[in-house]
C-alpha cells in the first residue's frame, strides 16, 4: 500500500489553521490596508540599467526603517503587523495567533500576488469593484443593515466611504491575484479513487475525522395570495410615487423611507448596489440594466411585490441605485386560505394519495425547489446534504427533533425581506455525529483527499519559488519558526 508519509488529520489541520489565518489577515487588512508607497518602503541601489526581474534580480536592495520584509515587488510594513495584531487581539480571543504567524500569512499572500503578475495573470477592475461592494454590503448587513455610508467610513477609520472603496480595491486586488495563483497552481490536479483508498488508510484510526449530524430535506412553500384589486392598488401607488419624483421634484429617497416595504434599504432611502453577478432576482436586475442614469423604471413584479427603481449612478458594471417595493396587502382570510391549502396536501402526503415531490411540483410557490422535489441544495458543497452546525439557526431548529421520514406540522416564516409563507418540510435522510465511515462518507472523504492534494502541490510550488524570489525579512521576525524556510 502507498503510504502518505507525514500526512495525516493533524497535518490537515495545521494547514487549515494557515488557511483561516491568512483569511484573517485578509479581513483585518480590510479595516487597516496596506500603505501603497513603495518608494518610501525599500531603497534600491541600481548595479546596472533598471531592471524589473524581481527574480534573482541584480539590484542590490536594502531594508529601511518601518519596514518588516520585502517578497518579489511588495513590501510589509511594520506599521501594517503592529495594527493587524492589536486588531486580532481585539477582536479573537488571544492566544491561538501569533504575530509569526500573521507575518507568514501576509508573506504567503504577497508571494502568490508577485508570482500570479509574474506569470501574466489580470484581473479587471470590474471583478475587484464588485468585491468590493460585496465587502461593503456585507459589512452593512452586519451592521444591521441600516448602516449609513459614513458609518461605515468611521468603522474603516477612513473620511468617506470613497476612500473606502479605494483603500479595498487595492486589498481586493491582491487578493484576487493571489487566489488566481493558487487556482493556477492546483488547476490540473486531480484525484482518482485509488488515491482516496490509500488516502483514508494512512489516517491512524484516532485521527479519523468525526462528522457533524447531516440531514437531506425537502420542503413545500405556500405564500398567501393577495387579491388582484389589492394587486392594482400597490400598482397605482408605485406609479403616483414616480410621477411626483419625475413631474413634482419630489425626493425618490424620501419616498422609498416613507412608503418602501423593504424593511432592509427603507431607512437609506432604498439604496442598493448591485452587479451582474449578484444573488438579486432576474426581474430585478433585468429592470436595473435597463435603465440609463436618472431614469425612473415603470412599476415591475418580482416574488417579493411590486417595485420602481431609480439608477442614480453606473460605476463600471456596478449600478447604484434606490428603489421602492410594495407587498399587496394580505387579508386574514387570504392567509387562511394558504393555511388551509397546505394543510389539505400534507393530509394528501400523509394518506398516501400524492407524494410529497408531487406535491411540490404542483403546489410549492418556491420555485428554487419545486421542480427538485422541494429538495434543498447545500449552496456550499452543491450536494443534498446540510451539516446542520452550519445551517441557518432558524431551519436548524425547525428540523432537530424530525427523523429520517417524518413530515413536520405547518410552520409559519418570514424571509429576509419580511414576507410572510407557510411551509411543510420532510426529513428525507439524516446521519448523527459520527466518526468517518469510508462507504458512508466517500465523497466528503474524497474532498479531504483532493484538498490534501492541492496542499502539497502548492507546498511544492512555494519550495521551488522561495530559491529564486527576492525576499527580505526583518531582524523582528529572523527568528520565527516559519513553516516555509521565508528567511533562507
Amino acid at each position: 500500500m502507498t503510504q502518505y508519509p507525514g500526512i495525516n488529520l493533524k497535518l490537515i489541520s495545521k494547514i487549515a489553521s494557515c488557511l483561516l489565518v491568512f483569511a484573517f489577515a485578509e479581513a483585518s487588512l480590510a479595516q487597516t490596508p496596506t500603505k501603497p508607497d513603495t518608494n518610501a518602503a525599500y531603497a534600491l541601489v541600481s548595479s546596472s540599467a533598471k531592471t524589473r526581474d524581481s527574480i534573482k534580480p541584480t539590484t542590490k536592495r536594502f531594508m529601511v526603517d518601518g519596514v518588516t520584509g520585502v517578497i518579489g515587488d511588495y513590501v510589509i510594513l511594520n506599521s501594517d503587523i503592529i495594527k493587524e495584531y492589536t486588531n486580532y487581539k481585539r477582536s479573537v480571543q488571544a492566544g491561538d495567533l501569533t504575530k509569526c504567524q500573521l507575518m507568514e500569512s501576509i508573506l504567503r499572500q504577497k508571494m502568490y500576488a508577485h508570482h500570479a503578475t509574474q506569470d501574466s495573470i489580470n484581473v479587471s477592475d470590474a471583478e475587484v469593484e464588485d468585491r468590493t461592494m460585496r465587502t461593503i454590503e456585507y459589512l452593512r448587513s452586519e451592521m444591521g443593515g441600516t448602516a449609513t455610508d459614513q458609518e461605515i467610513a468611521k468603522f474603516y477609520r477612513k473620511d468617506n466611504i470613497a476612500q473606502v472603496r479605494s483603500e479595498l480595491d487595492k486589498l481586493n486586488k491582491l487578493t484576487i491575484l493571489a487566489n488566481r495563483m493558487q487556482e493556477r497552481i492546483t488547476e490540473a490536479v486531480e484525484i482518482t479513487p485509488e488515491e482516496v483508498r490509500q488516502f483514508f488508510a494512512s489516517l491512524p484510526a484516532d485521527q479519523r475525522p468525526l462528522f457533524n449530524t447531516e440531514v437531506e430535506i425537502a420542503q413545500i412553500v405556500i405564500k398567501p395570495k393577495a387579491t388582484e384589486e389589492e394587486e392594482q392598488a400597490a400598482i397605482t401607488k408605485l406609479k403616483q410615487y414616480r410621477k411626483d419624483v419625475l413631474e413634482n421634484g419630489a425626493s425618490f429617497a424620501a419616498k422609498a423611507a416613507l412608503y418602501s416595504d423593504d424593511v432592509g434599504t427603507e431607512r437609506q432611502g432604498g439604496v442598493l448596489s448591485l452587479g451582474r453577478a449578484d444573488g438579486f432576482v432576474k426581474e430585478f436586475k433585468d429592470a436595473t440594466f435597463s435603465l440609463a442614469e436618472g431614469e425612473i423604471s415603470e412599476p415591475f413584479k418580482t416574488q417579493f411585490g411590486y417595485h420602481i427603481v431609480y439608477l442614480q449612478k453606473i460605476r463600471g458594471q456596478i449600478r447604484d441605485v434606490r428603489h421602492i417595493l410594495l407587498r399587496p396587502f394580505i387579508s386574514t382570510s387570504q392567509l387562511e386560505d394558504a393555511e388551509d391549502m397546505l394543510k389539505d396536501v400534507r393530509e394528501k402526503i400523509i394518506l398516501g394519495e400524492i407524494t410529497f415531490e408531487q406535491a411540490a411540483k404542483k403546489y410549492s410557490d418556491e420555485e428554487e425547489t419545486k421542480f427538485n422535489g422541494g429538495r434543498l441544495i447545500n449552496p456550499v458543497t452543491g450536494g443534498a446534504s446540510i451539516d446542520l452546525t452550519k445551517a441557518p439557526s432558524e431551519l436548524a431548529n425547525q428540523v432537530q427533533l424530525l427523523e429520517t421520514g417524518d413530515i413536520s406540522s405547518i410552520i409559519p416564516e418570514k424571509d429576509q425581506s419580511d414576507s410572510y409563507s407557510l411551509k411543510i418540510i420532510k426529513m428525507i435522510n439524516r446521519i448523527e455525529d459520527h466518526e468517518a465511515d469510508y462507504a458512508l462518507d466517500y465523497l466528503k472523504i474524497k474532498e479531504l483527499a483532493h484538498t490534501n492534494k492541492k496542499t502539497e502541490t502548492i507546498k511544492k510550488w512555494q519550495a521551488d519559488k522561495l530559491k529564486d524570489t527576492y525576499i527580505k525579512i526583518g531582524d523582528d521576525y529572523k527568528d520565527c519558526v516559519f513553516i516555509s524556510d521565508w528567511t533562507k
